[in-house]
Parts: C-alpha cells; sequence; structure tokens
C-alpha cells in the first residue's frame, strides 16, 4: 500500500467520515451538484466592513511598513506587529465579543490578499494565527472559559503558532512523536519531543500543540471515548490530542529560527520540549480528536489564507509586469508588440482571474457555515500556489535580466525597484505549506472517491472465502450496472438565472459532460488497476487536475456573470474564455492519457536509481552524499 494511503488511512481513524455535501465529490462521480456553487450575494453590510477595514489597512501599509526592509533585515519590525494589533488585523475572524473584528471568511480573505500584495510576509505573519493558531481550535472546540480568557489575548496583544510538524515526520500528521503523559497528580501532563517549521514560532505567546496522548479506551453511550492514562499506568492507544501551550512554560526551548530560499522575514521554529508541564485545563475539546481538529483548522488555511496570499502576490507583479511589457523595447520593437510575450500576458490574465474567482467561491462557500469544504479547500489551495508559481516565473520572463536582479542592487543605480526575483523565491513556500501539492492531490482523490475505494475494499480485503468474494463481486455489480449506465445519460442543469445565461450555460454543459467522462474513466481505472489502484498516484494525480480544472471554469464563468450583472464589467467575459480554453486543452489531454496510461518506465527507472543502480550520473564530479554536507559542517 502507498505511504500516502496509509497515512490517509490512519487519519481517517482519528476523524469522522466525509460526510458533507460537496461539489467535487459529486463531479467525480459524475452528478455535480451546481447549486452548491451558487450562494448567495454578499450582505451588503458585509461588504461594507470589509472594505472600510480595507482602507484602514492599506493607510497603515503604505505610511508603517517598508516591505524591503522585511527583506533586507529579515524581520518584521515590532512596531509594525504592534500597528497591526492595534488595528484589529490579528482578531479579524474573532467575534467582536472577545474583542475581535468578527468579519467574515470573505472579508479575511480580502484583506490578506491586500496585506500580501505589499508584504507576502507580513501577510503570512498576520494569517497563521487566525487560520492554524489558538484562536480556530478555541473558536470551534475550546470550553467557555478558554474563549473568555485566551480570544481577547490573541485578538489585541499575543502572537500564537501552530505545532504539528516534527523532524522525523514531516506530513505524515498521524505519525507524531511528541507525548504528553497526564501526571500521577492528574493535574497536568508531561510533554517531551520537538516540533519543526512552526511559523510564528520565535515570537509566539501561545502554541496550538498536537502530541499524543496514551489513553485508555472507553465506551459510553455507543461512542468511543478516550481517558488520559496517568503516568505509569497502561494505556490502549496513544491518541492525538490538542493543547493550548504557553511559550513562556518552562521546559519550552527553541532551539533555532529556520532560514529558507525565500520569505526571509518570517519567525519559523524548531522547538524542543522536554518536560514542559501543561495543565489539564490547557485541552482543547475532547482527548483523541487532537488530528481531526487539526485538520478541520487546516481548511482555514488552505481554504482562505494560502490562495488570498498567492492572489496578493500575483496581483502584485501584474501591473509592473504589464509597465515592463510595454516599455522594454528589444531590437527596435516594444516587447508588447511581440506576439509570444502577447500569449504569455493573455494566459497570465485568464489564470490571474480564474484564482481570484475560484478564492471567492471557496470564500463565500466558508461563510455559509452549510457544507463540508476541505475538498475544495484542498483544490483551492493547489490550484492558486500552483499557479502563481508559473505566473510569477511568466512575470519575470518579461523582466529578463532586470527580473533576476534583486530590488536593492536595481535601486543602487536607479531602477525601479521592483522586487519579481523576491516573489520567485517566496512562492514556492506556498505550494508547500499547510499540505504540499504532491501530498494534497491524492487527498483530494482519497476524499472524493472515497464511496467507491470503500466498497472495492470489501471485495479486496484479505482472508475472503472464494463464496463471500462471489456475494460481494454481485453486490458491486448490482450498483454499478445502474451506476455506469447512468453516465450516459445526460443530467438536465439547474434552472437559475446563473446557469441559464447565455455565456455560462455551454461552460455548464462541458462541466456536466466532462464529469460523466471523468466519472467512466475512473470506473475503467478502478477495473483496470482493481487493488492496486491506490498506489497509481500519477493516475490519481490526473483525476485531481481535471477535476480542479473543471471546478475552476465554473468558478470563473459564474464570476464573470456576478461582475456582469452586479457591476457591468463585460470585459471579464474575455479573461473567462481565456482561462477556460486553456483550462479545456488541459482536461482532453489528460483525458486522453488516461486511456494510455503508462508509467511504468518512468517508475522502474526509479526504483533502479534509488537502489543505485545507475553509478555513471555521478562520475565526473566532486561526488558527496548527502550525510557528508552534515561532516563538511562540523569540520569548518
Amino acid at each position: 500500500m502507498s505511504t500516502l494511503f496509509t497515512g490517509f488511512e490512519r487519519i481517517e481513524e482519528a476523524r469522522e467520515r466525509f460526510t458533507g455535501k460537496s461539489f467535487l465529490a459529486g463531479l467525480y462521480d459524475g452528478r455535480p451538484d451546481f447549486n452548491l456553487l451558487l450562494t448567495p450575494p454578499e450582505p451588503p453590510e458585509e461588504k461594507t466592513a470589509g472594505e472600510a477595514f480595507c482602507k484602514q489597512v492599506e493607510h497603515f501599509l503604505i505610511h508603517e511598513v517598508d516591505p524591503q526592509e522585511i527583506e533586507r533585515e529579515a524581520k518584521i519590525p515590532e512596531r509594525v506587529i504592534q500597528g497591526l494589533f492595534k488595528l484589529g488585523a490579528f482578531g479579524m475572524k474573532i467575534p467582536k465579543e472577545y474583542g475581535g473584528l468578527g468579519l467574515s471568511y470573505t472579508n479575511y480573505g480580502r484583506v490578506l490578499t491586500l496585506i500580501a500584495s505589499w508584504s507576502n510576509i507580513l501577510a503570512l505573519t498576520v494569517a497563521v494565527p487566525q487560520s492554524i493558531g489558538i484562536a480556530m481550535p478555541i473558536l470551534l472546540f475550546g470550553n467557555a472559559d478558554q474563549k473568555k480568557k485566551y480570544l481577547p489575548l490573541v485578538a489585541k496583544e499575543a502572537l500564537s503558532a501552530f505545532a504539528l510538524t516534527e523532524p522525523m515526520t514531516g506530513s505524515d500528521a498521524a505519525n507524531v512523536r511528541t507525548e504528553a503523559v497526564l501526571d500521577s497528580s492528574g493535574t497536568h501532563f508531561l510533554v517531551n519531543g520537538e516540533k519543526l517549521w512552526c511559523t510564528n514560532g520565535p515570537i509566539a505567546r501561545y502554541l496550538t500543540l498536537v502530541a499524543r496522548v496514551p489513553a485508555l479506551r472507553v465506551e459510553c453511550e455507543g461512542k468511543v471515548e478516550w481517558i488520559p492514562a496517568p503516568q505509569g499506568q497502561r494505556a490502549d492507544d496513544h491518541v492525538h490530542t490538542a493543547f493550548i501551550l504557553d511559550m513562556a512554560t518552562p521546559g519550552v526551548l527553541v532551539r533555532q529560527r529556520c532560514q529558507f530560499e525565500g520569505c526571509r522575514g518570517i519567525e519559523n521554529a524548531h522547538i524542543a520540549l522536554k518536560n514542559v508541564q501543561v495543565p489539564i485545563e490547557h485541552v482543547i475539546g475532547d482527548i483523541g480528536k487532537g488530528l481531526k481538529y487539526a485538520l478541520t483548522i487546516l481548511n482555514v488555511g488552505r481554504g482562505i489564507s494560502i490562495p488570498a496570499i498567492c492572489l496578493g502576490m500575483a496581483k502584485q507583479a501584474w501591473q509592473p509586469t504589464l509597465d515592463r511589457a510595454n516599455s522594454r523595447v528589444t531590437f527596435q520593437k516594444p516587447l508588447a508588440e511581440r506576439q509570444t510575450q502577447q500569449i504569455r500576458i493573455g494566459d497570465m490574465a485568464g489564470h490571474l482571474f480564474a484564482m481570484e474567482a475560484l478564492a471567492l467561491l471557496v470564500w463565500r462557500l466558508a461563510d455559509q457555515h452549510r457544507y463540508d469544504i476541505r475538498i475544495e479547500a484542498a483544490v483551492a489551495k493547489i490550484f492558486c500556489s500552483e499557479h502563481t508559481i508559473r505566473f510569477i516565473r511568466d512575470a519575470q520572463t518579461i523582466f529578463g535580466g532586470m527580473g533576476y536582479e534583486t530590488a536593492d542592487s536595481k535601486h543602487a543605480r536607479g531602477e525601479a525597484a521592483f522586487g519579481i526575483e523576491q516573489l520567485v523565491r517566496d512562492a514556492e513556500m506556498y505550494r508547500i505549506g499547510e499540505g504540499a501539492t504532491d501530498i494534497l492531490r491524492p487527498f483530494v482523490v482519497r476524499e472524493g472517491l472515497s464511496p467507491h475505494l470503500d466498497r472495492a475494499k470489501r471485495f479486496y480485503a484479505d482472508g475472503l472465502s472464494i463464496l463471500e468474494q462471489a456475494r460481494q463481486a454481485m453486490t458491486l455489480m448490482r450498483f454499478y450496472l445502474p451506476w455506469y449506465l447512468r453516465q450516459w445519460r445526460k443530467r438536465p442543469l439547474p434552472d437559475r438565472r446563473e446557469i441559464t445565461h447565455p455565456q455560462v450555460r455551454p461552460a455548464a454543459l462541458y462541466v456536466e459532460r466532462t464529469s460523466r467522462r471523468l466519472a467512466r474513466a475512473i470506473f475503467y481505472a478502478l477495473l483496470r488497476f482493481q487493488a492496486s489502484f491506490k498506489d497509481e498516484q500519477r493516475l490519481q494525480n490526473k483525476i485531481e487536475s481535471v477535476g480542479e480544472d473543471l471546478l475552476a471554469m465554473l468558478a470563473t464563468v459564474l464570476y464573470a456573470e456576478r461582475q456582469t450583472r452586479l457591476d457591468g464589467h463585460t470585459s471579464v467575459w474575455e479573461l473567462a474564455e481565456a482561462f477556460s480554453a486553456a483550462a479545456k486543452q488541459r482536461i482532453e489531454q489528460r483525458l486522453r492519457e488516461f486511456r494510455h496510461h503508462r508509467d511504468t518506465t518512468a517508475a522502474t527507472t526509479g526504483r533502479q536509481a534509488l537502489k543505485g543502480y545507475y553509478p555513471t550520473l555521478s562520475e565526473g564530479i566532486i561526488r558527496r552524499r548527502l550525510e557528508d554536507y552534515r561532516r563538511n559542517q562540523h569540520m569548518t
């Protein structure tokens, strides 16, 4: 079984099954529910409040924040942090009764986009406490006393961070090793372990800490519950649990402020925990549900924070790129008149519009509080982070040599000091953070196809007799025969003005038809690969990518329809068409590849390379193994 799916199955044991409505889950099943994407209009008072706060933040950024100072010094000045606290920027989603601003997710996304357009480092610093710091877990799962005590603090004066990742586990959240053992007195837990890459960790007062608690399994009214096993007593299991950790507690040590390729101003910590006493009152929610809580709050980072920051970065690069294309003359001809660059900029424009459309759609879905958006949040994060990297690299290409030079270097000789190279370096972090693309794509497929995979799992279960296998096969046939026949029948579209719009309807028809084609292709893949489907990760990536582009296409035309109807911006249809044309090309290419899916050669070569079968590839150089770099550091 693949490592990724093993991790997801462990995660499923620690959280509730996916039961909410999801557009993408229906899309992969050949029955997309378009009504799920038709959110009610944003209340005017909400939009007014968001726009008013954006103006305050904009004034503060222009007059108080020097982005190049942050890049140069690799540090956000304390006066900037305090100024943002004074504005209320660290309490945007905290309810007013606890000292916050009580903004919607949509307004929170707008503000982060604005901040990221000035300094993505500052936006990330503002986002972390409100997406994965202690505010969200306490809001969603904390008790009344915790809300009353901590929410006003993090809204007005105290930064917070998130401690999940560890040096030895990386993205495998289900396998954290940090342990929290209940002391024999029963008043506190003793925590030991290490946490890595805790953004805001060096300057945070509080952490959301996820650790494993030795616990006893009990049943209460038919439900499984966990109670911590006191130190020295046996435990049935070690279960994930969430805690509030005060960084001033003895035994907490920030070992290192990590340094990265980009994002130079972020404060990111490697933290050691040695016999740290955490009061029992600092447990968030229930023992054993820490991983579920972590996955839930990560939806905020994936669906709102990361897309907003990526969108702000891309928008920051847009106008300077147009200015450069219009002003740069090569071989007596303006760059803007060259067809290759016109095509590049047209593609950038369409994808920038699509990023904004998809981000806003997910923000509005989050504001409804009616659906489980974990799949849509993951897709928004993938789409916006991947296309922002491509967008910014295209911008760098248009800048040419100026795009490779630092802003300070250009400034020294009087050139326009736009730091596109910094954006290129910084953007890569958003592909990795909050779940790397290669982790999230199989996650999306596993969640979207969970009903099919669960049915197949019963058929392929170990130890089944021939008779039981025959019974399972008949059960599958009774389900899949009518299911398969339905995939050839057109489903009616909703009779809603947004969908019946003459420029939306063709896109919706394409999505509906392609959804059924995709469902059939998935069915063929399940038949072909059977139990080994779980290991076909490249095929899973293609499935996710088709769903991703179909969702983005629909979001884009719906966004264009709304802008036309509400604001009279008819030119946005050109942007929607530009993106849709590119998305269709990708979709059709991937669907063709489904029929000829062959990754055995590359996979075999990779396995052989990992075993050292190609030593000549390291010839002609001073050969060093990874471990040699550790030894060289000690020597110097």
